[in-house]
């Protein structure tokens, strides 16, 4: 009798194949769901309470000045990282979306400026404060979508992943979604929509859901000037403004695009921001201008640190916005308890 091919000799039963299969695929399932308990337990993601093309003009509201909307200051933040070189600021970029001052008219019946609206009254500044010009214009983005590289660290463990941003501002309204995921779970994804008004971006709510966790809504009730959380009895009067933590990226790079020219290094002011169970003044810093690496080369972007003002140092946000790219983010990054990165990878304009 003749000998068997050796290809049949070293083939495989299908039992056994079936249970060699079965086996990879209760590893891999083990895997995913260690993956998803340390994503569950260990990543804090930031929670900081424990058409496109046409010129939009908008006249400014008639209303008194307000105590919570940006006073400006010229001071070197107190945050730990290394300042960097200061530069000069960047040329004023074509409006778009922009919201700007009422005519000349007779006193009685003017509508106060952007700045007027915004600034805090000159008598609360302390001593030590440089009282500076206001931003006089607000000029929202255009519309985009825009994905990122996401980068995650926690006790020296590192996992990749994905971003996307969608951004679609109107002439009277606006909504903001965007989501963030590693390997094949969507840790976070979140939505802000409201109205655009004389102070630029107007939330009136915020929807927020992390892995299984329900999803939270932060309302900001404008008829009865209240700012309240489904995942808290606290509230806030709403005076003008306010913003939550997705839109209020979007409302200072509105505020830098419209008055470009008041961007400069050592700049300081502060921005009440809603999570998703309590809000807080928010102090922004603007660092410098610094050279950005993204997808297809490089790109100048000016350096934002945020702070909540209740917190401490350790927890801090950081922006970088680029004049060249609409003033879009071009990264984020969170520092706490766990460290997460976003990089711009593609821009996709909805112009």
């Amino acid at each position: 009798m003749s000998p068997q091919p050796s290809s049949s000799r070293h083939k495989l039963p299908a039992k056994r194949l079936r249970w060699i299969a079965a086996g990879i695929l209760l590893i891999s399932l083990l895997a995913h769901l260690t993956l998803l308990e340390w994503l569950k337990g260990e990543l804090i993601l930031p929670e900081f309470d424990d058409e496109a093309d046409q010129v939009i003009q908008i006249t400014l509201p008639a209303a008194p000045p307000i105590s919570r909307a940006p006073k400006a200051t010229v001071r070197q933040p107190p945050a730990p990282a290394e300042q960097p070189t200061p530069a000069a600021p960047p040329a004023s970029t074509s409006a778009s979306n922009e919201v700007t001052s009422a005519p000349d008219v007779a006193a009685d019946n003017a509508a106060p400026t952007v700045k007027e609206a915004l600034a805090e009254p000159q008598e609360e500044a302390s001593a030590q404060d440089t009282q500076a010009p206001l931003f006089d214009k607000v000029s929202l983005p255009p519309a985009a979508e825009l994905s990122y590289t996401v980068t995650v660290i926690k006790d020296g463990r590192k996992l990749e992943g994905h971003g996307n941003i969608s951004w679609q501002p109107g002439s009277t309204s606006y909504v903001l979604k965007g989501e963030a995921g590693v390997l094949f779970f969507n840790v976070l994804s979140y939505k802000s929509m409201g109205s655009v008004d004389g102070f630029g971006i107007a939330p009136e709510l915020y929807t927020e859901k992390i892995l299984t966790k329900p999803e939270t809504n932060t309302h900001f009730h404008r008829e009865r000037k209240q700012i309240t959380f489904s995942a808290s009895t606290n509230s806030y009067p709403l005076k003008g403004g306010e913003q939550d933590q997705a839109s209020v990226i979007w409302q200072i790079a509105s505020l830098g695009r419209g008055d470009s020219a008041k961007f400069v290094p050592g700049l300081a002011f502060e921005l009440f921001v809603a999570g998703t169970r309590k809000a807080a003044d928010w102090r922004v810093y603007v660092n410098s201008k610094e050279t950005i690496e993204v997808t297809g080369g490089s790109t100048d972007a000016w350096h934002l640190t945020l702070i909540p003002t209740e917190r401490n140092f350790e927890q801090q946000f950081e922006v970088w916005l680029a004049p060249d790219k609409e003033w879009y983010p071009v990264r984020v990054h969170y520092a706490g308890k766990s460290e997460v990165d976003m990089r711009l990878s593609k821009i996709d304009s909805k112009k």
